[in-house]
């Protein structure tokens, strides 16, 4: 019998699971699965990195309607649905004949996977369970893109030496669909439900406060902060995003082999580890806007090392802090929206948001792989995502301090 107590637990396996699968299938494998489709299929940069851009517009399309049915409906349904398209779509990645059938799939069948297996489902199942050192939890949680991140690419790497790429992505579509099993038996919509409820604290009352305030789209829509918001992270997003796409096809241009390109991978995901669990304990104790600016700034220095020429250790340096920050990420923004806008228009707020974040993640991949292209090199478009991540820094200030509404209105009722 699971006491009550022990269910918040249960579900921090949950949600760092499905981010582990969500991220690391999708988005950290994505380059190591290009290389042969590049090799089959005789495809360009810009090409390949289509994929990315068609699957961040599917999740563009889906996500607003997503966060309403995960406010609504059955959240462990959802997820379960999700695994089980993520699976799918790998088989049916493996049955293509055509290079246009490849972004077709990401479009089509993963962007579920990368819209409900990702910071959207995990932070509002969170949300519900944790209010105290909820930033931490995000952290923890968070910490499974990384750990799917440092397993699933040198693990498809593996099954393709040894299997070939169709096959071995047939393999690692079981691989996925199995994870649906503990999800099922773990999973849990509502703390109500196995007669727990979350401590109430002082941050729990402010949370309250704006979940009345913000209980609208016209309400959320006609905020600033969740245009500052939206845009400043869209921007760090879309670094991270076309970053991690092109890290591959990058890695092997330097010379390197595939294999320490897959390490180079990996070592990215295994400090974004760190990353989620120190930005997640700053997010409880610390002005969230200044974690974000951190995030930020270790982004922007970790790219900064890829430029030039660089030599096996840059890129192990670039890696490295490029994962430190890019871990910070899902927690520093989950802890601001749940701050900011309450936990019971958590799924509302991130499935609006998307739509925002949408022409940032749907263009700067292939953009990349186009600069490339025309320029032999990576460069300028590495160039262009440190210019957006100052851009972002720049705009952290006027975002309103996480709270402080909340604490005004509570005063000026008091």
């Amino acid at each position: 019998m699971i006491r009550a107590q022990h269910w918040p637990w249960l579900q921090l396996v949950v949600a760092f699971l499905i981010q582990a699968t969500g991220t690391g299938a999708l988005s950290y494998s994505y380059s190591v699965i290009a290389v042969p489709l590049a090799e089959t299929y005789d495809a360009s940069r810009m090409t390949l990195m289509l994929g990315l851009t068609c699957m961040t517009l599917g999740a563009g399309m889906v996500s607003p309607l997503a966060g309403v049915a995960i406010d609504r409906l059955s959240l462990r349904l959802i997820i379960i649905f999700a695994i089980l398209m993520t699976a799918t779509g790998f088989v049916a990645l493996s049955l293509t004949t055509a290079m246009w059938q490849v972004p077709a799939i990401y479009g089509l069948i993963f962007c579920f996977g990368y819209v409900l297996l990702g910071p959207l489902s995990a932070s509002t199942l969170l949300a519900r369970w944790f209010t105290r050192n909820r930033g931490l939890a995000l952290g923890i949680a968070g910490a499974g893109t990384s750990f799917g991140g440092f397993l699933f690419p040198p693990l498809i790497t593996w099954l393709t030496d040894l299997l070939g790429w169709r096959l071995a992505l047939q393999v690692f579509a079981g691989v996925i669909a199995l994870i649906a099993v503990p999800v099922a038996l773990l999973a849990v919509d509502r703390p109500a439900s196995k007669g727990f409820s979350p401590p109430a604290d002082g941050a729990a009352e402010h949370e309250a406060h704006s979940g009345e305030r913000f209980n609208s789209t016209d309400a959320i829509l006609r905020h600033r902060g969740f245009w500052l918001i939206a845009v400043s992270v869209g921007f760090m997003f879309a670094a991270y995003t076309a970053t991690v796409g092109s890290l591959m096809p990058f890695i092997l241009d330097t010379g390197a082999t595939r294999e320490q390109g897959a390490m180079l991978i990996a070592n990215l995901a295994l400090a974004a580890v760190p990353g989620t669990l120190l930005f997640g304990w700053c997010a409880d104790r610390f002005d969230v806007r200044l974690a974000l600016a951190a995030v930020m700034a270790l982004m922007g220095i970790g790219l900064s090392l890829f430029w030039g020429e660089p030599d096996m250790p840059r890129l192990v340096a670039g890696s490295l802090i490029m994962g430190l920050g890019g871990g910070g990420m899902l927690p520093v923004w989950s802890s601001l929206l749940a701050q900011v806008y309450g936990v019971l228009n958590y799924g509302r707020v991130m499935g609006l948001m998307a739509p925002v974040l949408l022409p940032f993640n749907l263009l700067t991949p292939p953009l990349a792989g186009w600069v490339r292209d025309i320029s032999g090199s990576y460069d300028l478009a590495f160039m262009g995502f440190v210019l957006l991540l100052l851009l972002a820094v720049a705009m952290i200030p006027l975002i309103e301090r996480s709270g402080s509404t909340s604490r005004r209105a509570s005063a000026a009722e008091g």
